[in-house]
């Protein structure tokens, strides 16, 4: 017979307490006229530095409770007869968090992952710790990949049907993906939402409904470039894109061709996209300035390049932001993005602090080019003699 609650002992020696681990985690804490674990108390494993800080009942976990891992990692929750139930929080070594449902010591229900700073990172369910049911995937940029969990994929969106939808959350590409990656999909629009219970966070509780667009009718696929590929389809424009900007002859005397804004277009808001071939940086700076006219570096190792034989949009219109010119005095900046299509690429985005609502219908999208080369060895500026004119005299 279990010890009543009235027999509980406040002694604190250290004892062993057997939980069917590899080791026998040794237990601080108060105990019941038995022995066992009862009140609040610790258990630690001396070999990998995890703890568990809570309160005991004759034995098992009771309570609100904490897990410690040596990995920073943290899971506190409510336990019942030694099992996490009902919503817990895990903190991740990052600090990105989950909260999730769990059942008899399990994930099974609704969750939401969160970045540190606090913002969505995915919705959905568990079934036996496996994600099952709708999920939405939300990427950094504001990208977000949904659909339903294939069984038997270990909780990957696989299949038929599933999206993803650009940061508008409007404009999707819908059609069938292989653990997170386009194999084939269509453009479509979103026209509805139709309710769920199987969204955590209830601002989110819809699974959305979209239309594919006549307008568009392509077929697209996961299509990185290469170093000598550009794009295995040139001229099959990116949708989302084509609805927000457009290539005309630039209002800067002597640039050339230049990106205008489609349609008004909000501050901090996604634009274009820069793809391009993939070079190193030592290709690129060995090169005449002549031949570097489209290229933007895309982290320490890459270059993404449009070359000039890509440079007329009856060669290449796949994407547009090499048509953005220079502009000491820019309304948009690049910056990183995952696209299903190209990959990891650079986009061009309105700037945050751009006043009123951003950009209006028919101004020019420019970026600070931002071009800093010396000549090798020396502390001599190497920078193309257009881009020299524009620097201000000191």
């Amino acid at each position: 017979n279990r010890c009543t609650e009235e027999e509980e002992e406040e002694e604190e020696e250290e004892s062993e307490f057997d939980e069917n681990d590899s080791e026998v985690p040794v237990y601080h804490g108060s105990r019941d006229s038995c022995g066992e674990p009862h009140g609040r108390g610790t258990l630690k494993w001396p070999s990998t530095g995890n703890r568990f800080e809570g309160r005991f009942a004759h034995g098992a976990k009771s309570g609100r409770g904490r897990f410690h891992f040596s990995d920073g990692s943290v899971l506190s929750g409510f336990y019942d007869d030694d099992c996490l139930s009902g919503w817990a929080t895990y903190t991740y070594p990052d600090g990105r968090v989950m909260e999730a449902e769990y059942k008899w010591g399990e994930l099974n229900g609704a969750f939401v992952e969160r970045c540190p700073d606090g913002s969505p990172m995915a919705f959905g369910r568990h079934e036996a710790n496996v994600r099952t049911g709708f999920l939405q995937l939300i990427d950094e940029f504001g990208g977000v990949l949904a659909g339903k969990v294939e069984e038997g994929s270990g909780g990957l969106l696989s299949g038929d049907g599933i999206a993803y939808v650009y940061p508008d959350h409007a404009t999707a590409l819908i059609g069938r993906f292989r653990e997170g990656v386009m194999m084939e999909a269509r453009n479509a629009v979103f026209i509805n939402a139709v309710n769920s219970h199987e969204i955590a966070d209830k601002s989110l509780n819809c699974v959305p409904v979209y239309r594919y667009r006549e307008d568009y009718p392509a077929i697209y696929q996961f299509d990185e470039s290469t170093g000598d590929r550009l794009s295995s389809f040139p001229l099959v424009p990116d949708a989302y894109e084509q609805d927000r900007v457009y290539v005309a002859q630039s209002l800067i005397s002597g640039a050339g061709e230049g990106l205008f804004a489609r349609r008004d277009l909000s501050p901090g808001e996604v634009a274009s996209f820069y793809n391009g071939l993939r070079v190193t940086h030592v290709e690129v700076d060995a090169r005449d300035w002549t031949l570097n006219q489209n290229t933007l570096s895309l982290d320490e190792e890459t270059v993404i390049d449009v070359p000039q034989s890509a440079s007329s949009l009856d060669v290449y219109c796949a994407s547009l932001g090499h048509k953005a010119n220079h502009s000491l005095n820019p309304t948009c900046e690049y910056a990183p993005f995952c696209h299903p299509r190209f990959g990891n690429i650079k986009c061009v985005k309105v700037l945050a602090e751009a006043a009123g609502p951003g950009l209006r219908k028919g101004e020019e999208l420019t970026c600070d080019y931002g071009y800093e080369h010396k000549v090798p060895g020396t502390n001599v500026d190497d920078l193309p003699s257009w881009f020299n004119k524009c620097i201000p005299n000191p």
